[in-house]
């Protein structure tokens, strides 16, 4: 923080209740000792499939992960993905929306497996989600899915309509509660991350 550099991750381990939550404790205690090395994106997940390789197989799990580091000065955004859904980045400026993602395999899949790393600047306005598969496969009373596509029209009008990170996340969460059905509970996590740059670059 002192730096105006930030970490951002978010992750999935396969499976659930205990095994799976002591996998994401490793994982997480690992990806904090990496990060506090300053290795790049990439190398911090080839580091981290590594080192996990060995668990993950005995456990027969697999984790997806992506990693990404902020500088607010230059507003860059690094980033390396191991099989993660993909961010997605609202550009005000254009308001369109990338996906950003890179290639690289489930951690635990290959212990020699390679991450690629990719860059981004920045604008302000632009803003960021990170989510897990807990939105995109949560199914209403018909069995219809709530898709990345869905997902990603609602985060549009989200990011038009509303200034501020908190109020995009509630609006997001309000959404697939409502195509789920008010009477209904999601089986799965989820997990949602907003960022935004604002126009003060803080």
């Amino acid at each position: 923080m002192e730096s105006g550099r930030w970490s951002l991750a978010i992750g999935d381990v396969m499976g659930k209740g205990v095994p799976a939550g002591l996998i994401m404790t490793m994982l997480r205690g690992m990806l904090r000792a990496e990060v506090l090395n300053a290795h790049s994106p990439s190398r911090i997940l080839q580091h981290l499939n590594h080192v996990m390789y060995a668990d993950l197989e005995n456990s027969n799990r697999f984790a997806t992960l992506f990693y990404s580091e902020y500088d607010s000065k230059s507003r860059l955004l690094s980033y390396s993905n191991a099989a993660h859904h993909p961010p997605l980045l609202w550009q005000a400026a254009t308001s369109t929306l990338k996906r950003l993602d890179t290639l690289g395999m489930l951690i635990g899949l290959d212990m020699d497996s390679r991450y690629g790393e990719a860059q981004v600047h920045l604008q302000p306005g632009d803003t960021l989600i990170y989510y897990t598969d807990g939105f995109t496969d949560a199914s209403n009373q018909n069995g219809d899915r709530f898709d990345e596509e869905s997902l990603a029209h609602h985060f549009q009008m989200a990011c038009r309509r509303f200034d501020t990170p908190q109020i995009i996340l509630n609006y997001l969460f309000d959404q697939v509660q409502e195509f789920i059905g008010a009477d209904r509970h999601n089986e799965d996590d989820m997990t949602l991350i907003v960022m935004k740059v604002n126009p003060e670059n803080l």
